[in-house]
């Protein structure tokens, strides 16, 4: 028989040959039935006429996760929302500009914002676009975005910053300051350990699995951060954890506490990530090059660090003059 019932699930399972073996996702007989129809289609074209794009969705997905360096929060959560919109489907069904229509749409009825669907439309590209690497798309699709304009970097000037750190705790001060003098995002950060750290060569490497990059990052300290290290490991001299508060490990910067000190400073709208731009652009104000800023600041692309080149336009000086020559230059 095909289809079967396991012990622990409520839901039909399905056997075809000596190595398929799935869930139904219904407790329905019906359903079960035309479940097991269509995918025993969808194999025989795979082996008959070697149509890869008949792998379904749920079978992208599965892949996927496995494969996938990503697999953020925020991945599954999109992956939860479309699983029902697009069980049953082929990839190349999926493919398509009126399905991405469709998916829109739905978002939008939902009260969702331009931004929030363009996350989930991203997710759904990650997954086809690694279809089309498996070869099981022969092309990469144009998956529609909104794509809003994106605001201004915010950053703080050196006195909105110690009015900062003078209005949190000592926990949240050591964090803010440790991340303007290293640029490293909230969740290497926290993640990093002594085991990682180095303070005679001062130096630290975060892990690729705690990149947003995927890729591994040295960390190199300046005499300042390895000072707001030392105080930290005073300050919790037991575990591994760099940030502890209490002997207990802190899940996240971006608190209660630090918003309350934002709106005391007027500093409002201002989230913890923008220390990541803050500490960007004094560097770029520093006259830090910008290919330096990028490898330091751990970004995956050039272009990721252009939006901070207008902080420190002087190194365009010596190319404005020489346009100046030309145009007062007189004719011959």
């Amino acid at each position: 028989m095909p289809l079967y019932r396991r012990p622990r699930s409520p839901y039909w399972w399905v056997r075809i040959g000596r190595k398929t073996r799935k869930s139904t996702g219904t407790t329905n007989r019906r359903d079960a039935e035309e479940f097991e129809r269509v995918l025993q289609q969808r194999l025989w074209r795979l082996e008959k006429l070697g149509d890869r794009s008949a792998l379904s969705w749920n079978e992208a997905t599965e892949r996927w996760l496995v494969e996938s360096s990503r697999k953020r929060a925020r991945d599954r959560e999109a992956l939860t929302w479309l699983l029902p919109r697009l069980t049953g489907r082929t990839v190349s069904e999926i493919a398509d500009p009126d399905v991405y229509a469709e998916l829109q749409k739905d978002a939008l009825a939902e009260g969702w914002k331009h931004a929030s669907v363009d996350r989930t439309m991203a997710t759904l590209r990650a997954v086809l676009r690694a279809c089309a690497r498996w070869r099981y798309l022969e092309h990469v699709p144009q998956v529609p975005m909104y794509a809003p304009k994106a605001p201004e970097p915010r950053w703080l000037t050196q006195t909105q910053f110690q009015a900062l750190c003078k209005a949190l705790p000592v926990h949240l001060q050591l964090a803010a300051r440790f991340a303007v003098l290293t640029g490293l995002r909230m969740r290497a950060m926290l993640g990093l350990t002594w085991s990682r750290v180095d303070l005679r060569a001062q130096r630290a490497w975060i892990p690729a699995s705690q990149m947003k990059t995927g890729r591994p990052h040295g960390v190199p300290l300046s005499r300042d951060a390895i000072k707001v290290l030392q105080r930290l490991r005073a300050i919790n001299p037991k575990g591994d954890l760099v940030f502890q508060w209490h002997g207990k490990p802190i899940d996240s910067c971006y608190t209660p506490v630090f918003k309350a000190a934002v709106k005391r400073c007027g500093l409002r709208p201002f989230r913890w990530h923008d220390l990541r731009h803050t500490w960007a652009s004094w560097a770029v104000q520093a006259g830090i090059p910008l290919q330096q800023v990028m490898e330091l600041g751990g970004w995956k692309s050039y272009s990721m660090v252009l939006r901070y080149a207008h902080l420190a336009p002087s190194h365009l000086a010596a190319a404005a003059e020489l346009v100046s020559r030309m145009a007062c230059k007189k004719p011959a």
